[in-house]
């Protein structure tokens, strides 16, 4: 004990001095704690006012097409609206416009602002749209807008040097020109292997301008294709009844029966007759042609008919039959896929996308087999002279090739100055004679 307060005694200061460090040092500790609390408080306040701000809203724009088979009702609700409400806005439209009228391949526009539909456009056709909102008692409004284009008139001559397309891009024009014209001329001339240097080109077309500014081509009023020295011309008419076809000056439909291949373009690698079997060894008759192209090339139906018969066949591979008028079945084989709703019993109009190229079956490459019969007997589908579709009538023959020459005199004439007086001219001259043409 004495020992003890003996070392109490002597030590007094130093522990007094170690336990006023100590409770300085807890002090410091507390109050720097309690800042740290007061800051994560403040940081939490100051996080909750962001968040109470409200976020930006934008409108949101989203671009479609419709597709086969689309009903407006499905269209809306792939849109996130609700069903009812999608049936509500068709009857509300009904008056002004049926939905029941959309056409696969026109555009539908949805303006969307806080993930709800604002604002609908469809288009009705090239010049007109269907503008739909919804107002403030949740009825849907709609209003048919006429498109102000100004229509003008060009003539477009030109010359090939590699291509079509691009000689008509070298000319400032688009290149949507160039596949209304290869379409227009698919039938009588082959834009992959036919055409040559120098060949030439005239083009007699309209054009819609908005605002000054060139929007789009809208018809080709008549044209003329120089190839390999042959002179082939075609022109827009419409006859009395209303109907409107590309026709040649003497009156036959550009359209024929059969397209002159199932492929946008082509290569052929092995025509039809004998030939030594590629797979096989020895020489066989070949029934049909071959078009080589890559896997998933479109293949279109040559010719409107009848999906007679679609498979898989170990030799022919996946493959389509398709029966025509007048006693015509083309086939084509080989195919990677047909495309969905391709079924026998239903019609394909010319031209339909069918399935696509592939390498299926008993082939050595990606390509088309396509074979053409009559009356059940193969023929050879390069040679086909192809009937054409429902030329001009008799009774409209003469007046037909009256309008023809006068258009293309107009074409052909030097002044090309003022050329939509001009032409505007012509057709009024020639309804003065005609009293169905009132009002063209």
């Amino acid at each position: 004990m004495k020992f003890r307060k003996r070392f109490f005694l002597q030590n007094k200061i130093k522990i007094l001095l170690i336990f006023t460090i100590v409770i300085f040092v807890s002090i410091f500790l507390v109050k720097k704690n309690e800042k740290e609390d007061i800051q994560v408080i403040k940081n939490k306040k100051s996080d909750n006012s962001i968040k109470k701000v409200p976020p930006q809203k934008k409108l949101i724009k989203l671009e479609t097409k419709i597709q086969k088979g689309d009903t407006i009702i499905n269209v809306l609700e792939r849109a996130g609206m609700e069903r009812q409400t999608a049936y509500k806005l068709f009857f509300d439209i009904k008056p002004v416009y049926n939905l029941k009228k959309i056409r696969a391949g026109n555009k539908f526009i949805l303006y969307k602002k806080d993930n709800k539909i604002k604002k609908i456009v469809y288009e009705v056709d090239p010049d007109s749209l269907l503008n739909i909102v919804k107002d403030k008692h949740g009825s849907f409004k709609g209003k048919l807008i006429i498109i102000p284009y100004v229509i003008k008139t060009d003539i477009i001559r030109g010359k090939i040097k590699d291509s079509l397309f691009e000689s008509i891009l070298e000319l400032g024009e688009k290149p949507e020109l160039a596949d209304i014209l290869a379409s227009l001329y698919e039938y009588d001339i082959d834009f992959n292997r036919d055409i040559r240097k120098n060949d030439t080109f005239v083009v007699l077309v309209e054009k819609k301008h908005l605002n000054n500014k060139f929007i789009k081509y809208r018809h080709i009023l008549a044209a003329e294709f120089i190839n390999r020295g042959k002179s082939i011309k075609i022109i827009r008419y419409t006859n009395p009844e209303g109907k409107t076809a590309f026709f040649h000056p003497d009156g036959r439909a550009v359209k024929k029966m059969f397209l002159r291949c199932p492929l946008p373009f082509m290569r052929v690698t092995s025509r039809y007759g004998m030939r030594r079997h590629p797979v096989l060894g020895f020489s066989a008759k070949h029934n049909g042609v071959d078009f080589g192209a890559p896997v998933g090339t479109k293949i279109r139906s040559s010719a409107t008919g009848y999906i007679t018969k679609t498979g898989y066949n170990r030799i022919m591979g996946r493959y389509i039959m398709i029966r025509h008028p007048n006693k015509y079945i083309s086939h084509y084989y080989h195919l990677n896929r047909i495309k969905r709703g391709i079924r026998s019993g239903i019609k394909v109009n010319q031209g339909e996308t069918i399935g696509y190229v592939g390498n299926t079956g008993r082939s050595t490459g990606p390509h088309l087999h396509y074979g053409l019969q009559k009356n059940r007997r193969y023929i050879d589908p390069l040679r086909l002279k192809s009937p054409t579709k429902n030329p001009v009538k008799k009774c409209y023959l003469e007046n037909f090739k009256q309008y023809s020459a006068k258009i293309f005199l107009l074409i052909y004439s030097n002044e090309i100055v003022n050329i939509s007086e001009k032409l505007q001219k012509v057709f009024i001259n020639y309804a003065k004679t005609k009293p169905y043409l009132k009002g063209l």
